[in-house]
C-alpha cells in the first residue's frame, strides 16, 4: 500500500511542505501489494473494469516494472510467486484487451449464468445465507466442465464469477465468517484452474504455430 509523509523544508526565504511519496520498502513488500491489488482487480465486475481500464492497465504496469527491478532482492519461493504472478496479470490484460475489441453477447451472458448459477443464476436473490452455495454451485460447474471450455467460453465464466464477486461485495458486511473463508477458497481454486486452462490454450496455440 502506498504511503505519504508530510515533510516540513526550512529555507531562508519561505517554509515549504514538501510531499513524499513511499512504495513498499522492499522487494517482499512490493510483491504482496501486487498479490492483494491483482486480486482486487480480477474480483472486480465487467462493468468498472471497462470504465477504469485505462488506469488499470497503467497501474499494472507500473507494479510490474517495480517488481522487475527489485527482482534479484526476492527470495527464490517470492521469485518463482512472482513470475506465476506476471503470467496471470498477463493473461488477465490480454482477456481484457479482449473485451475491450469484442464485447460479450447479452445472449450468451444469460445462458452461461445460468448454467453455472444454476437456481442462483438471478443474482439479485443472492442473500447472505445462500451466496457460499451459490460460488459452490458454480465452481462444481467449473470442476466438471473446464476442460471443454475454449478462451471464448472462460471469458464468458469469468464474467459470471466476476458479477458473482461483485455481488458479495454487496453483502459482504453480512456475511457469517465460515462463509466468507470458505468463499476466498473457493475464488483461489478458481484462480488455479483459470491460470491453468489459460496456460494449456497458450500452449496449444504454441503447438500450432
Amino acid at each position: 500500500m502506498e504511503t505519504t509523509e508530510e515533510i516540513t523544508v526550512d529555507t531562508a526565504e519561505s517554509e515549504d511542505t514538501a510531499r513524499v511519496v513511499r512504495t513498499g520498502n522492499t522487494a517482499e513488500d512490493e510483491l504482496e501489494e501486487f498479490r492483494a491489488w491483482l486480486n482486487r482487480q480480477t474480483e472486480k465486475g465487467d462493468t468498472a473494469i471497462r470504465r477504469e481500464w485505462p488506469q488499470v492497465r497503467e497501474e499494472l504496469r507500473e507494479r510490474n516494472a517495480r517488481l522487475e527491478q527489485k527482482f534479484d532482492s526476492l527470495s527464490e519461493q517470492s521469485k518463482e510467486e512472482f513470475r506465476t504472478l506476471q503470467g496471470r496479470y498477463e493473461r488477465w490484460e490480454d482477456r481484457q484487451e479482449r473485451r475491450q475489441d469484442q464485447p460479450l453477447d447479452p445472449a450468451k451472458v444469460t445462458q452461461w449464468q445460468n448454467q453455472l448459477l444454476d437456481e442462483y443464476n438471478n443474482l439479485n436473490n443472492v442473500q447472505p445465507e445462500n451466496i457460499r452455495e451459490a460460488y459452490l454451485t458454480l465452481m462444481g460447474e467449473v470442476r466438471a466442465k473446464r476442460s471443454n471450455w475454449t478462451q471464448d467460453d472462460w471469458d464468458y465464466v469469468d464474467y459470471v464469477y466476476s458479477q458473482l464477486n461483485q455481488r458479495r461485495r454487496e453483502i459482504e458486511n453480512q456475511l457469517r465468517t465460515s462463509d466468507k473463508l470458505k468463499i476466498r477458497t473457493l475464488q483461489a481454486e478458481y484462480l488455479a484452474l483459470e491460470g491453468s486452462a489459460d496456460t494449456q490454450d497458450m500452449l496449444r496455440g504454441s503447438a500450432n504455430r
